[in-house]
């Protein structure tokens, strides 16, 4: 089952013209009590850790040295000794060895309040590869003198590296200038990518947030990034999906598009590389009905780490509400800080490393969207987050409920595919037509945590999405806007692993959308009947099986067939040829020949999935 071979070849290619190199990398994910191998029962000590990672690799993009910061915001509800800060090597569920420490040995908060910036003494580089390989199978520990073996603890997400930058966009840095047209737009251009063993970009995100202001209505039929220094034009090489036939059109001329590319192509993740190598000779630009070839334009600058928004106090208000104040968390904040609301400033004041901000009144006096940044000391504003402000009238009573799309159970890892059930969720039923997926479908749009959600299909009843990679394990909050107004809310527990299985029927029961092969390579013999009843396969065959939820397991993979647990698994992970989509490959034991019809589990670090039906002979 060798998988993208052409691919591979590719980058192993590209990696050899990458010159010695430092990339950042973080993990910010929230310590839990819970969490610890056993969990502790009765700590209440809310708080998150902020890991960053910074590697160091020679011209073959072998990492050859890092360093290691850890940043604690922890609040205990009493005093507390604090005894040790480390980063641990084990899964989920297990405990294991030391392999970065902070350096911490003995302090105490008086008040609880734990805050904490330190760096590792000394970083393995091979441990170092071992964590950028597979990040879910460390975990953050901090202990105390109460809890000398762990007190909080926090798994490893994936790690994010963000490179930002925010422009001004001109009809006059047109070519040639645009005369005539006042109008001016302010565009924060994030870049997320993600990179190979050898440091090579293979994929990730560029999100487009760009606040405009156009003299009268427009028509918006483009917004790209486009390779060439200033002064000329050059082609476009990150792309959003707006378009002539997938506009934005703007009655007052003013307003915020939102949009997020994911790099799916070998083009457009050599684009990017080459764009934070000198991003100088890229533009981004902005194009109109009027405008086809573009209606302003900004050339791009040096890129740098911006401010991250991680959490909101409310992602919902209602209009003229007395309560105006929302709190954001996150990464970057300091006195320096301003937040921008749908890019107008608003009062903010720092307080305990959160950022109070006051939402200005005209802002709520109508429903809507609020696009909520923040900006630095230099301009550099972080990606949006989006409050939804709507009346109680527009309030659904019917609370929406989230999960996996495969399974049709509740909760979800980060990067799968989604499933939401509710009501009047949207006022017809349609599918996406278009990679990047959009972020409105017939008019409904879905929030997570404030970030826009990429949707596949949506009806009254269900929405099927793709959840962001970035998602925090814990409780989140979901809003969802339908075309008329109306407003539905609900949460979705995110899981580090949250494994489905995709079946014929399309209901998580049943037998599975798979294909089965004698010999390991010719995968001809389809699993299941429309009916959803299994058909029957060999004992000694090989499976495919597509799912979702699977690809942040920390190693810990296997499955059980009906009484036979802990049977081994070929490989379960990301299936590579469609957004979301994971897949498990396993062979069935010859020692279940005449089985019949037996259940299938896959289990990763713990967790199961929903059963399938299998027939064997």
């Amino acid at each position: 089952m060798n998988k993208r071979t052409c691919f591979l070849c590719f980058a192993a290619w590209l990696c050899l013209l990458v010159n010695a190199r430092a990339e950042t990398v973080t993990a910010l994910v929230p310590l839990s009590s819970a969490n610890e191998v056993p969990p502790i029962v009765g700590l209440n000590a809310p708080g998150t850790t902020l890991i960053t990672f910074t590697v160091n690799r020679d011209g073959s993009g072998a990492v050859t040295s890092g360093a290691v910061n850890f940043q604690v915001n922890v609040r205990f509800a009493a005093s507390v000794t604090v005894t040790g800060l480390h980063i641990h090597e084990g899964a989920a569920g297990a405990t294991g060895p030391v392999v970065f420490n902070s350096g911490l040995t003995e302090q105490t908060f008086a008040n609880g309040q734990v805050t904490l910036n330190l760096n590792a003494a000394q970083v393995s580089a091979a441990t170092l590869q071992r964590l950028l390989t597979n990040p879910a199978g460390f975990y953050v520990n901090l202990h105390t003198n109460v809890y000398p073996t762990g007190a909080l603890r926090a798994q490893l997400t994936t790690l994010r590296e963000i490179s930002a930058r925010t422009l001004m966009l001109s009809p006059a840095e047109e070519v040639p200038p645009v005369i005539g047209l006042n109008a001016t737009a302010m565009a924060t251009i994030t870049a997320s990518p993600t990179r190979n063993a050898q440091g090579a970009i293979n994929g990730g995100t560029v999100q487009f947030t760009v606040t405009y202001d156009f003299p009268a209505s427009v028509t918006f039929t483009g917004l790209h990034i486009h390779e060439a220094p200033a002064g000329t034009n050059g082609g476009v090489v990150i792309g959003t999906a707006l378009s002539a036939a997938n506009n934005v059109v703007s009655a007052d001329g003013k307003g915020t598009i939102n949009l997020t590319v994911p790099l799916t192509t070998a083009a457009q993740s050599g684009a990017l590389q080459r764009m934070l190598a000198n991003p100088s000779g890229f533009y981004v630009n902005l194009h109109t009905t009027v405008h086809g070839g573009g209606a302003v334009r900004g050339q791009m600058n040096s890129l740098a780490a911006p401010p991250v928004i991680t959490s909101a106090s409310s992602y919902l208000i209602l209009p003229g509400s007395a309560n105006n104040t929302l709190v954001l968390r996150g990464v970057g904040f300091d006195a320096n800080s301003t937040v921008i609301v749908n890019g107008q400033m608003a009062l903010a004041g720092l307080s305990a490393g959160d950022l109070a901000v006051e939402l200005p009144s005209p802002s709520l006096a109508n429903p809507g969207a609020l696009f909520v940044q923040v900006q630095n000391a230099l301009g550099l504003r972080s990606a949006p987050i989006v409050v939804v402000v709507a009346t109680q009238a527009n309030l659904n009573a019917t609370v929406a409920r989230a999960g996996n799309a495969a399974g049709f159970t509740l909760g979800a890892a980060p990067d799968s595919i989604g499933l939401i059930l509710g009501s009047r969720m949207a006022g017809q039923t349609a599918s996406a037509a278009t990679v990047p997926l959009p972020q409105t479908l017939a008019g409904t749009s879905v929030y997570l945590n404030g970030l826009s959600v990429p949707l596949l299909f949506v009806s009254a009843a269900q929405i099927n999405c793709l959840w962001p990679p970035d998602l925090p394990p814990g409780l989140a909050r979901l809003v969802i806007v339908a075309a008329d107004g109306t407003v539905s809310q609900g949460e979705l527990a995110v899981t580090l692993t949250a494994p489905g299985i995709f079946t014929r029927t399309a209901n998580g029961r049943g037998a599975p959308a798979g294909i089965a092969s004698s010999d390991g390579l010719n995968f001809t013999e389809v699993m299941s009947n429309a009916d959803g009843t299994p058909v029957t396969i060999s004992a000694g065959s090989y499976v495919a099986l597509f799912g979702t939820g699977f690809r942040l397991h920390s190693g810990d993979a296997r499955m059980s067939i009906s009484s036979s647990a802990n049977l081994p698994v070929l490989y379960a992970g990301v299936q590579g040829g469609f957004l979301g989509l994971d897949q498990l490959n396993l062979r069935i034991p010859e020692s279940l020949a005449d089985s019949g019809d037996v259940e299938l589990v896959l289990i990763l670090d713990g967790r199961p999935s929903n059963p399938v039906r299998l027939r064997i002979r």
